[in-house]
């Protein structure tokens, strides 16, 4: 039978990994058709033994995650201190197009396996390293997890309440942000291999994925504004509230959003004071607005409060979590769960769909050593592999065109990191309808200019072309219809129906361009009962379940910030990358659908399939881990900020194993160092007063260096702004600067994965000033004269200033 996927079993991949983010990234290549061997060690992978709800785990199928994570892939056993084992997973990596490699693996750590040896052993595979700080600098090889990464990474300092302790995000979501970047990263590093046959190794650092996944540019606002985005904790107004039945989550980015949604509560004094638009100002009345929207809230049903708002077109998800996710309308329409394969809990689909049919069908998660024979077999019969070497050192995808009509956050990220890595992207706006997060400016809107100076809006657009075309006129889809003509692929995130009324359905564009690639990344997905809503990634985060995890034990649920917005583009980004490889194989174009629902419910999958198998329903427990303990935030020294405000200092531990309980134990000078995991976790209360205690005088930042010296993970609580100060991000020159007219010079994150075959500088060009390559891609790529290119200015089809005001 002809295999469709579009890396279709015969592109290998060796999984040394032993955590979540390996086999997440291996996930996402095994579901689009790859051969991955998941590699374990006797007795199995630990990630196999991890059970958030407690439950017993049979050892040679694994836990509910495990068996998630581990669709469709197959699995030898091996020990490494055995000759015959080392031998066959030398013999494994010999054959594999691509390793994944990580640092918290006992596979990994064996001489014989660390990267300098497989790269010696198989130099034309992609090697994927992932690790905690990368594999050189200062903090290579430190003591961390997801824990430690929010803590360094600037997502805690602002989550939580204003006066209390900062509040780490449930639910993993941190290595399920380094599994992303593995996943591209393997992806790219395919595109690359079949242009010029050479390997190459890939370091991906998980403090500098979360450093741009977690928070929303703030070196690059301080720099633009002179100022941190937010200085002080607290949820936004409005945000989740309890109803008669449950919970309801709001988000009102726009001016006109919090406009309706006082109509909505019938808060009309409310409409008449223009100083709530702005959200910070509604943080300083929290208590009298929330009190306000709750009294309103508490008195309706879920049900009642959503169809009412989404009249409004505002967004607005009920909270759902393990038990309720399955039952949503807009999931069971969409046909979203379907039946793991080994044990029949529900799961969640892959993220994406396609016109070309090309998903895999998920296959059980494999026995413990299930296919150490069979490769075994499949080895001594194969034949070496020849692989043609051309030396192409140009990036891997030059020659690409892509048409970017996408706006705010998570749709401009799609075709970001493929324009940073050599695509023409052109970011399409309109004069009358600029880019959205264009409008989140740092100087008064009645400044001229002001729409070049979002930190937001340039950080996500570096490296692309900028065009402007009113498509409300004739003229303008017309050229716009010529420019799809010469591209490869399209890329828009706006409401389901808005591309159908502009006469660009899928059918009419491949009437345009036979081969090509579209790709639409609504919130929800363009069909269901929610297609129509508006979705940020607060409304995300509320209708996936991350919300639910995230919080004080008792408290209410928390959104959880940017994350869902950056980690749902790079999966549109991921999608796009798997069309374009069905397409190198088959030549057929595809229309692939890569809602950011998609993407969350993936990262949620744990909560649904512990209280199907399990009968546990996964709830919010502050700061602590469902499977390590003591894990906490803990009040240290006051320092001085370098703003007023951002005065308090906090220091986070995470205690994986007996000898680090120990060590934490030596270096605090407290007791109880015989305490096995289940006893510290039945004394958790009782050890954190202690470790308060001990910590509450003392120097976060030293004392950080302290423990991880002594094995321990711990590090001080970041604030965003003050990331540029990470020594491991100084040193790897993350924060590149880059300079742009009206603005000047800012520092913006390079992307977070550093190959050994580049590119040395990601961002090489600042975002397009509003129409700032019209005459250059209306003359050179349509062939218009000058003549004509002033007319279309003089008709406002094109230009390169706005007089919009949305209310940001």
């Amino acid at each position: 039978m002809d295999d469709r996927t579009p890396l279709a079993r015969s592109h290998r991949v060796i999984d040394l990994s032993q955590g979540i983010a390996g086999a997440y990234a291996t996930k996402v290549l095994a579901d689009a058709g790859a051969d991955v061997v998941l590699v374990e060690p006797p007795g199995g992978s630990p990630l196999r033994h991890r059970s958030a709800s407690g439950a017993a785990v049979d050892p040679r199928v694994g836990a509910v995650l495990f068996q998630y994570l581990a669709c469709s892939k197959r699995s030898v056993v091996a020990d490494p201190d055995v000759s015959s084992d080392l031998a066959l997973v030398h013999d494994l990596l010999r054959s594999a197009d691509a390793i994944v490699w990580s640092e918290e693996s006992s596979l990994c750590r064996h001489p014989a396996l660390s990267v300098d040896a497989i790269r010696a052993i198989a130099p034309a595979a992609a090697v994927v390293a992932l690790s905690g700080f990368g594999l050189r600098g200062p903090w290579a090889g430190r003591p961390s997890n997801d824990f430690i990464w929010q803590s360094l990474a600037g997502s805690a300092w602002n989550h939580g309440s204003s006066d209390d302790t900062p509040i780490m995000f449930g639910g993993n979501l941190g290595d399920f942000a380094l599994g992303t970047l593995g996943a591209f990263a393997l992806l790219v590093a395919k595109v690359r291999a079949d242009r010029s046959g050479a390997g190459e190794l890939i370091d991906v650092s998980a403090l500098e994925v979360l450093a741009l996944t977690h928070t929303m540019f703030p070196i690059a606002f301080l720099d633009h504004a002179k100022r941190p985005h937010r200085l002080q904790r607290g949820s936004a107004i409005p945000g989740i509230h309890p109803t008669s039945d449950g919970w309801i989550g709001f988000w009102t980015t726009t001016g006109q959003q919090w406009l309706d949604f006082c109509t909505m509560i019938e808060q009309f004094d409310w409409l008449e004071d223009p100083s709530l638009g702005l959200m910070d100002n509604r943080a300083l009345r929290s208590d009298e607005l929330i009190d306000a929207i709750e009294k309103w809230t508490c008195q309706r049903t879920t049900d009642e409060i959503i169809e009412f708002a989404a009249l409004l077109r505002l967004p607005v998800a009920p909270i759902g979590n393990g038990e309720t996710l399955p039952t949503f309308d807009h999931y069971v329409e969409r046909e979203v769960y379907v039946k793991n394969p080994r044990s029949g809990f529900p799961q969640p689909d892959v993220w994406y769909r396609s016109s070309g049919a090309w998903r895999r069908p998920f296959e059980a998660s494999p026995l413990v050593g299930e296919h150490t024979d069979e490769l075994r077999a499949e080895l001594a019969a194969a034949a070496p592999a020849e692989r043609e070497v051309s030396g192409d050192e140009s990036l891997p995808l030059e020659g690409l065109r892509i048409i970017d009509m996408t706006a705010f956050w998570a749709g401009p990220i799609i075709a970001h990191p493929l324009a940073m890595l050599g695509a023409d992207v052109i970011h399409l706006e309109a004069v009358k309808r600029p880019d959205g997060i264009r409008m989140a400016a740092t100087i008064p809107m009645s400044q001229e200019g002001w729409w070049e100076t979002s930190p937001f809006f340039n950080g996500t657009n570096t490296c692309k072309r900028g065009l402007t075309l009113d498509l409300q006129t004739e003229t303008g889809r017309a050229l716009l219809k010529r420019l799809i003509a010469q591209a490869d692929a399209v890329v828009e995130n706006y409401s389901p129906r808005v591309m159908d009324q502009l006469g660009l359905s899928y059918d009419e564009l491949r009437a345009i361009k036979p081969d090509i690639i579209v790709v639409r990344a609504p919130a929800f997905g363009i069909t269901g009962p929610w297609r129509d809503r508006v979705g940020y990634a607060p409304t995300i985060d509320q209708a996936s379940g991350l919300a639910w995890i995230t919080g004080e034990r008792g408290g209410r649920p928390m959104l959880i910030g940017a994350a869902s917005d950056a980690l749902g583009g790079l999966h549109g980004s991921m999608a796009l990358l798997l069309a374009l490889e069905h397409r190198r194989r088959t030549g057929e174009g595809a229309l692939v659908e890569a809602p950011q629902i998609g993407t969350a419910l993936g990262f949620s999958a744990e909560q649904v399939a512990e209280f199907a198998a399990n009968d546990v329903l996964l709830e919010r427990i502050g700061n602590r881990s469902p499977v390590l303990a003591p894990q906490g935030v803990y009040r240290t020294a006051d320092r001085a900020g370098s703003f007023p405000g951002a005065d308090d200092d906090w220091l986070a531990i995470s205690v994986e194993d007996d000898t680090q309980w120990r060590a934490l134990c030596a270096v605090l000078g407290i007791g109880d160092a015989d305490l096995d995991l289940a006893g510290r976790r039945a004394e958790h209360d009782r050890i954190d007063a202690a470790i308060g205690a001990a910590v509450r005088d003392r120097d976060a930042e030293a004392l950080s260096a302290e423990l991880a010296a002594a094995g321990v993970p711990a590090c001080r609580v970041v604030p965003p702004h003050e990331a540029a100060e990470i020594e491991p991000l100084v040193a790897s020159g993350y924060f590149e600067r880059v300079t742009k007219q009206v603005v000047g010079d800012m520092r913006l994150p390079r992307f977070p994965i550093r190959s050994s075959r580049g590119p040395a500088v990601w961002n090489r060009r600042p975002a397009p000033a509003l129409g700032e390559h019209n005459h250059q891609i209306l003359a050179g790529l349509l062939g218009l004269d000058d003549a004509a290119i002033e007319q279309l200015a003089a008709d406002g089809v094109i230009g390169n200033a706005t007089s919009v005001n949305l209310g940001w």
